[in-house]
C-alpha cells in the first residue's frame, strides 16, 4: 500500500479512471482536505481510499495519524504532488525507515536560503540575499544594495508573504505590519529586473523525459495583484537551450533529486540573457501546467511519475521528448467583487482546454496565494508569437463575458 498526500483542488483536475489506474498499480491511499469532502467523494467514487482531514494543510496531526495508520498498513511508499506536503511526506517517509535522509534533502527544495546558497557554492547567480531577524538588518541590507528588494517567508509558497519594497516609506508601512513572530522566518533579497520564466521537468529513472521552458507575460506578485498571468512556450532557440541545460545542471550536478521526480524551477534573465536563479521545487508547478504539458508532450506528467514511483518496473521508454506542439496558459484571478455571470466553455479555435471554476453569486476578495485562479486554459499557435497573440485575444474574450458586481 501507498500513501498519496494531495490538495483537493489537485485530486479534482484528474479523472476517477485515471486515479483508479494507479489503484491498479498498486493500492494507494489518498490523504486530503475535508474542505471539500463531498466534491472530492463524488468525484472519486468508491475506487479509490480517501483520509479526510480538517484544516489539511496547516494540521501538525496529519503526519502523526498517517505514521500510525501506514505502520498497520505496511505501506511501502509515501508521495506528495503539492508543496505543502514536500517536508511531512518525507518526515513520515524516513521515520517509517522506508527511506534514509529523505527530510534533510526535501529541506533544500523548502528552506530559501539554504536552497539558494547551494546554487551560488555551485558558481551560479543568485541575487544578492540574508536572514533578516529584525527591522535593523534589513536597514543594513537596503543600505548596502540599495531599493528595490523583495521580502519574503523563508519557507513560502505561492508568493504567499512576498512584498517588495521600493523606498523608505513602503519599508515603513510594511514593517508596521509585522509582528516579533514573523522576524523568525524572513529572507530579503535584491530585486532582479528581468524577464520570468518557469521551467518544468518530468525525470524518470535518472533520466529527463521532458524538460520544457515558458516565459511568464507578469510576474507572480502581478498575478497576486490581479493581472492576468500568460504563460508562453519557448521556440527552441538559443535561449531555450540554455534554460534546457541550466535545469539539467541544477537537476543532475547540484540538488539531491531522486531518480524519479517532477520539478519546477523560476528564473530571470536579464537584458544580457544571463539567467539568475529564482527557486526549484521538486513538484509540478501549479495553475493548468499539468494541462499544458501534456498537451505539449502527448503525456500525463503527474500520473506519469507516479505510475513509475508505484511500479519501479515501469516501462515507458526514458527517452527526452520533443514538444509535439507549441502551447500557452492562461490563468485569470478574481476581481474584487460578487461573480455575476462567467462563461462555462470557450468557442474560440486556438483554445484547447479551457476550465471556469469561479462560483456565481460569490464574494471574491484578491488572491492571497497564486492558486486562486477563476479561469485556466490552453492556447496552441504555431510559434512562441503566435500563442501569446491567441493568450491576449482569449483574455479579452473572458473579460468581455465575464462580470462582477
Amino acid at each position: 500500500m501507498n500513501i498519496l498526500l494531495c490538495p483537493p483542488k489537485i485530486l479534482l483536475q484528474h479523472s476517477r479512471e485515471e486515479w483508479s489506474t494507479l489503484q491498479r498499480i498498486a493500492p494507494l491511499v489518498i490523504a486530503t482536505c475535508s474542505s471539500q469532502l463531498e466534491a472530492v467523494s463524488q468525484h472519486l467514487g468508491n475506487d479509490i481510499s480517501l483520509r479526510f482531514y480538517e484544516n489539511f494543510n496547516d494540521n501538525p496531526l496529519v503526519e502523526l495519524d498517517l505514521y500510525h495508520f501506514a505502520k498497520t498498513k505496511r505501506v511501502t511508499g509515501v508521495y506528495f504532488l503539492a508543496e505543502i506536503d514536500v517536508l511531512r511526506a518525507a518526515r513520515i517517509s524516513d521515520r517509517l525507515r522506508l527511506t534514509h535522509g529523505r527530510e534533510q534533502a526535501a529541506l533544500v527544495f523548502r528552506d530559501k536560503f539554504l536552497m539558494k546558497t547551494l546554487v551560488q557554492q555551485h558558481q551560479m547567480t543568485i541575487p544578492a540575499m540574508a536572514r533578516v531577524s529584525s527591522a535593523t538588518e534589513i536597514a543594513v541590507f537596503i543600505a548596502e544594495h540599495g531599493y528595490p528588494c523583495v521580502i519574503k517567508p523563508n519557507d513560502g509558497r505561492g508568493s504567499q508573504g512576498v512584498v517588495v519594497v521600493r523606498d523608505d516609506e513602503s519599508l515603513n508601512q510594511y514593517l508596521l505590519q509585522l509582528t516579533p513572530l514573523h522576524f523568525h522566518n524572513l529572507l530579503i533579497e535584491q530585486f532582479i529586473a528581468g524577464e520570468a520564466y518557469q521551467i518544468n521537468a518530468l525525470y524518470l529513472q535518472g533520466k529527463p523525459v521532458f524538460i520544457s521552458a515558458s516565459r511568464a507575460t507578469v510576474s507572480c506578485l502581478d498575478f497576486l495583484s490581479g493581472s492576468t498571468l500568460g504563460l508562453v512556450m519557448e521556440d527552441d532557440n538559443p535561449l531555450h537551450q540554455k534554460l534546457i541545460a541550466y535545469t539539467r545542471r541544477l537537476a543532475e550536478e547540484v540538488f539531491p533529486c531522486e531518480s524519479n521526480t517532477l520539478l519546477h524551477l523560476e528564473v530571470f534573465v536579464d537584458g544580457q540573457q544571463n539567467i539568475i536563479f529564482g527557486e526549484l521545487a521538486c513538484r509540478l508547478g501549479g495553475c493548468f501546467v499539468n494541462e499544458e504539458l501534456g498537451a505539449a508532450f502527448g503525456l500525463n506528467p503527474r500520473m506519469t511519475w507516479l505510475a513509475a514511483c508505484l511500479n519501479h518496473d515501469y516501462s515507458l521508454e526514458v527517452i527526452q521528448r520533443e514538444a509535439q506542439r507549441r502551447v500557452g496558459q492562461l490563468n485569470v484571478p478574481p476581481a474584487s467583487g460578487t461573480l455575476i455571470s462567467q462563461p462555462s466553455e470557450c468557442p474560440l479555435p486556438f483554445v484547447l482546454r479551457y476550465r471556469a471554476t469561479g462560483v456565481i453569486g460569490r464574494r471574491y476578495d484578491p488572491m492571497k496565494l497564486t492558486n486562486g485562479e477563476i479561469v485556466s486554459a490552453i492556447v496552441e499557435g504555431k510559434d512562441s508569437r503566435e500563442v501569446e497573440t491567441n493568450l491576449q485575444t482569449l483574455t479579452q474574450w473572458v473579460m468581455d463575458h465575464t462580470h462582477w458586481e
